[in-house]
């Protein structure tokens, strides 16, 4: 007797592609270079893509079914598609946030370094000053030993 399920190659490929990532991104949470987050992000994006190409039939009819569409591709297509909206205004929104610090710590080094030079420059006129003054001091008292 055959079965009458049959299994297409994207059906066990995409899920082990997807145990790889989820690995790769767990190990990224465990040494600390991912936040919780994205973490939990990407976990629930690979497994939701895994268990659509396990049984792409009746995950994609109940979301057809729970949205209001007629037909299920549409439905993927349109959660899909949002789902890179929001994931596009996620990393947008990060991006400036990473601007503004990197504009602001540019700002700090420059003010920290224009302070540092000011700095410098009072400390090698007082030098100057204080080598001057020794040396005329050094000239009065040879001129009132000589004399």
């Amino acid at each position: 007797m055959l079965l009458a399920f049959q299994i297409n190659i994207y059906q066990w490929l995409v899920p082990l592609i997807a145990i790889f990532f989820i690995y790769r991104i767990f190990t990224q949470f465990r040494r600390g270079h991912r936040l919780v987050f994205s973490t939990i992000v990407w976990i629930g994006f690979w497994l939701t893509l895994s268990l659509l190409a396990i049984i792409p039939d009746l995950v994609s009819f109940s979301i057809a079914e729970s949205l209001g569409f007629k037909d299920n591709v549409n439905a993927v297509i349109f959660v899909l598609l949002g789902f890179l909206f929001l994931m596009t205004y996620y990393l947008s929104s990060m991006l400036e946030k990473l601007e503004k610090q990197m504009t602001e710590l540019v700002r700090k080094i420059a003010l920290d370094t224009q302070k540092f030079h000011d700095e410098r420059k009072e400390l090698e006129t007082e030098i100057s000053e204080l080598r001057e003054n020794k040396v005329s001091t050094h000239q009065t008292k040879i001129q009132e030993v000589s004399e």
